[in-house]
């Protein structure tokens, strides 16, 4: 069994090493392969770790050896996981390491949106004092916090949102039932809500979800927070309406355009860099989360298979 590590580690414990090493021949690389490098190492894996490269456009059926594919990370964008299981490529990712982080970050982003932290903190270090025009926020308890998706992020963002005193309502796709979540469909938690969170994973069926129209319809008062990817969202919608105060403000942990993007010109949003999820019981978690789903899958018993549905038996190498 060889295991292979396709791309640059974010976070690589020798624990976790000394443990895939006893699953299988282990093999990291530490850099960002491009596509013909990334399908050089993938054709002489069984199992590949995959953290940062793009196969959405690579022949699977042509990578007779490999058997598996081990996203690092709980959205799987990064796979085109129909192909790759047309090919008998079954395909994990890690979708529990970082509900809390993330849930906590929706608050670190609204927060700093509605308290305009960045601003008030420039202001100080400039030898500013007791400025209060400028500042004037809205306070949480008694507000409306609206879930687009409420699965174990979702939910965790509705836990912190009762502590505060929020009211919590959420869409999602299959329509279930969430304790202490008011059910709603999209377009109503869009206008109804004072803080809309996006928890939704990003594919071919979710992208440019929350549309021109949606966003439109958010009260002016309203605060867009996604810590989910920028490609959800029609983004130049989402900054005209930020520009001309049809929406109050936004937080946004991932762009779609990130060089040069209007958003940037905007002092009603706050941007992080996809650290949502990384705090240090996380990316500990992420580890074991990615090791058990590797061991289960070689003891036969897998899990977190993301493409089940196109799931077909691997040809044997001689055919």
């Amino acid at each position: 069994m060889r295991i292979v590590y396709l791309d640059e580690p974010t976070y690589l414990p020798d624990d976790f090493v000394r443990e895939m090493e006893k699953l299988g021949e282990f093999e990291v690389y530490d850099d960002r392969p491009d596509i013909p490098t990334a399908v050089q190492r993938l054709s002489q894996a069984d199992i590949a770790i995959v953290e940062w490269t793009r196969l959405r456009e690579i022949a699977f059926g042509k990578l007779q050896r490999l058997k598996h594919i081990a996203l690092v990370m709980t959205g799987y964008d990064l796979v085109d996981i129909e192909a790759a299981g047309a090919a008998g490529i079954s395909v994990s990712n890690c979708p529990t390491y970082s509900a809390q982080s993330v849930a906590e970050h929706v608050f670190a982003l609204l927060l700093a949106a509605n308290r305009r932290i960045i601003q008030a903190d420039r202001l100080v270090r400039q030898g500013e004092s007791h400025v209060y025009g400028p500042f004037l926020a809205s306070e949480l308890a008694g507000r409306t916090l609206g879930l687009i998706g409420t699965g174990r992020i979702g939910q965790a963002v509705a836990r912190i949102a009762r502590g505060f005193g929020m009211h919590v309502i959420g869409a999602n796709r299959s329509g279930r039932a969430v304790p202490g979540v008011e059910a709603a469909d999209i377009r109503e938690v869009m206008r109804r809500s004072d803080v809309v969170s996006l928890h939704v994973p990003f594919h071919a069926k979710t992208k440019g979800m929350i549309t021109s129209e949606l966003l439109t319809s958010m009260k002016r008062t309203a605060l867009f927070i996604n810590t989910s990817r920028g490609g959800l969202v029609d983004e130049e919608a989402l900054f005209t309406l930020l520009r001309d105060g049809k929406i109050a403000g936004a937080g946004l942990d991932d762009v779609t355009q990130v060089a040069g993007n209007p958003l940037y010109r905007l002092d009603n949003v706050v941007f992080t860099p996809g650290t949502a999820w990384y705090t240090d019981t996380a990316r500990e978690a992420n580890m074991t989360e990615l090791l058990e789903t590797i061991r289960g899958y070689i003891n036969g018993t897998p899990r977190n298979i993301v493409n089940a549905d196109f799931l077909v038996p691997k040809r044997p190498e001689s055919e």
